[in-house]
């Protein structure tokens, strides 16, 4: 699997494209810029199939209409997270663009399959009730929206925002995968779950 991250305004949001040698390719999350990931796709002669959302936070979909009418993929999402996606401002603190509108299909938390590869869909709420993960094994990677950053957490002063839910989801599904694998989040640079768990004031281990 191949992976090219893309920080799109209005707010720094990490897209992310992935791809195959076949030509197959998925999105995870969209913000605001799609020409230039469909830019991205025209120039690798990729097939865009899906477009995976880790939440409904409006910074997070801004450019998915966009992706679909041009591409014709399908768009999937959390269901628990449609509470979230019909607040003003999808729940966020701050002025937001209008939200071009999609129909989605609820993604099922379990195992999938996204690329020709397995892919364990990792229910991390706390952030938004219905937040996901997409770890894919084979390629040690996990795509991890507003859950772990490198150094930092996903905010919870949001609506819906649950910090204790959040660090415990944090722990109990995402610190316990291989130490290699690679977050892709959000916002911000990638890491790694070895890092995470080393460095994280959140969860590195305390001395006095």
């Amino acid at each position: 699997m191949y992976i090219k991250t893309f920080s799109m305004r209005p707010y720094a949001v990490n897209s992310h494209l992935a791809w195959i040698d076949s030509g197959e390719a998925i999105v995870v999350d969209c913000g605001g810029e799609p020409e230039r990931m469909l830019d991205e796709i025209s120039a690798r002669k990729l097939r865009l199939g899906a477009v995976l959302l880790t939440h409904l936070h409006q910074d997070h979909i801004l450019g998915v209409a966009r992706l679909m009418e041009a591409t014709g993929a399908t768009a999937l999402a959390p269901a628990a997270d449609v509470a979230v996606a019909g607040q003003p401002g999808y729940g966020l603190n701050m002025p937001m663009p209008d939200v071009p509108l999609f129909a989605f299909k609820p993604v099922p938390l379990g195992r999938a399959m996204f690329l020709g590869e397995p892919c364990l869909v990792l229910p991390v709420p706390g952030h938004t009730p219905g937040h996901v993960v997409y770890f894919f094994p084979k390629s040690l990677a996990a795509f991890t929206g507003d859950t772990l950053f490198r150094g930092s957490v996903g905010r919870t002063d949001s609506a819906y925002g649950d910090a204790e839910l959040l660090l415990r989801s944090i722990r109990e599904r995402l610190l316990v995968l291989p130490e290699a694998v690679e977050i892709f989040p959000g916002h911000g640079p990638s890491t790694t779950v070895g890092r995470e768990k080393a460095e994280s004031p959140f969860f590195a281990p305390k001395t006095l």
